[in-house]
């Protein structure tokens, strides 16, 4: 039997078909070797495809028909794989802070100058902030974190005060706020003295006086603020304490005294970090560490002193009396006694001259409790009056009878309806 040509590809094209297709369904899971090589031998590149040592994997799925296969013509390389390239992140910007520059008020006709240590940074923070939009007066800083009357020498807070004056620095007037670091024991040539004890009390009080003496000599006055209470209860005690001791050297010496203690307690007298702000609103006052104050806080701080600067500032001004609401400083030219806010108040008026009223007799008519009573001719009456007159009906009615009075129009008692 003769084959056409189309048998004869047939048979020459099926044997390598099913050649190829056993050949790709014989493939062991575990490569041509049948079990994993050691591990000294696990290199990938050296075993056919679809075998990985130690692992379990699917024969490889046969192909289909392809005439580049059936002519020998190898297959086109597979398309290449494009992965997106990762870029490494850029940080963030640090965020920019835009700080508020405070224009300098080089015009300022009165310059505040605030001495102290870390809070009394505050008192000049809030009196900045009162004094902010005015041209006139201008708030200088000149604090020391790390200082307190007794962590340094006794001349140094003094010695601190002349340099800054005598620097070309000019100055108004002074508020001072310090001590809020010094409750600790010094040592000088008698021994160690705890803090409040009598010899203590009498070093405070000298160097006290050596800061007020600093002011002093040179005529500027003083506004001197008392320390607040603090979160610690023991502290808190004495503060106190401390506080009479400024309180007793300040007005001595011819300055103010300003006590703001009741500003930042609550009703038990007690500390609060939270309390009404300048417009009566409640607001954080204190910080954490329950030392150191807030922005509210500062504000309502130098608005305890703001009383007393504005009564300097008024009578530092050209043509203001000598004497209305000044503040004399011992040593200065001019200075008189001690003034206080109710100095400075106007005098109440004079109270209004008494209107002399008839005196009254103190015993009046006696009469009998048992007088009989008697008609106008002097007969006894014995028998009830008798309503006679035009006023006999309706008191007869109203009061025998019961029944009310008509009212008069117009009357608190007309309920009539008024007719249109």
């Amino acid at each position: 039997m003769r084959l056409s040509p189309v048998s004869f590809r047939l048979l020459f094209v099926l044997p390598c078909l099913l050649g190829g297709s056993l050949s790709a369904w014989a493939q062991p899971a575990y490569g041509p070797y049948g079990y994993p090589p050691p591990a000294a031998q696990r290199d990938l590149r050296a075993y056919p495809p679809g075998y990985y040592p130690g692992k379990l994997v699917q024969p490889a799925q046969p192909q289909g028909f392809s005439l580049r296969r059936l002519f020998g013509v190898p297959d086109e390389p597979p398309p290449p794989v494009y992965r997106p390239v990762v870029r490494p992140r850029r940080p963030a910007p640090p965020p920019v802070t835009v700080t508020r520059q405070e224009k300098p008020k080089t015009n300022a006709v009165t310059q505040v100058v605030v001495f102290g240590d870390g809070l009394a940074a505050s008192v000049e923070q809030g009196i900045a902030d009162l004094y902010a939009d005015s041209e006139d007066v201008a708030v200088v800083r000149k604090t020391r974190d790390d200082g307190g009357l007794l962590r340094a020498d006794p001349d140094e807070w003094p010695k601190f005060i002349r340099e800054v004056l005598d620097s070309g620095q000019k100055a108004s007037l002074a508020v001072v706020m310090i001590g809020a670091k010094d409750r600790v024991s010094f040592k000088d040539q008698s021994g160690d003295h705890d803090p409040l004890t009598p010899e203590w009390r009498a070093a405070y009080r000298q160097r006290v006086d050596a800061v007020m003496r600093a002011f002093a000599d040179r005529g500027i006055p003083v506004v001197w603020i008392g320390l607040p209470p603090m979160k610690n209860e023991a502290m808190s005690e004495d503060l106190v304490a401390m506080n009479e001791i400024f309180r007793e050297s300040v007005q001595r010496s011819g300055g103010t005294y300003v006590d703001i203690w009741a500003g930042f307690v609550d009703d038990d007298n007690r500390y609060t970090a939270i309390g009404p702000d300048t417009d009566g609103q409640s607001a954080k006052l204190r910080s954490n560490d329950g030392v150191s104050f807030t922005k509210a806080g500062a504000r309502k701080l130098a608005h305890f002193a703001d009383t007393e600067i504005k009564q300097i500032i008024a009578a530092r001004q050209p043509g203001a009396a000598s004497t209305a609401g000044a503040h004399p400083v011992e040593g200065a030219p001019g200075a008189s006694s001690p003034s206080s806010i109710e100095s400075a108040l106007p005098a109440p008026p004079e109270a209004a001259t008494p209107v002399s009223l008839p005196s009254k007799p103190l015993i009046g008519p006696v009469l009998p409790l048992n007088r009989p009573d008697v008609t106008p001719s002097g007969t006894l009456v014995s028998t009830t009056p008798k309503l006679t007159g035009d006023q006999a009906y309706p008191i007869q009615k109203a009061l025998r009878d019961g029944v009310a009075p008509s009212a008069r129009p117009g009357r608190a008692d007309d309920f009539r309806w008024p007719s249109q």
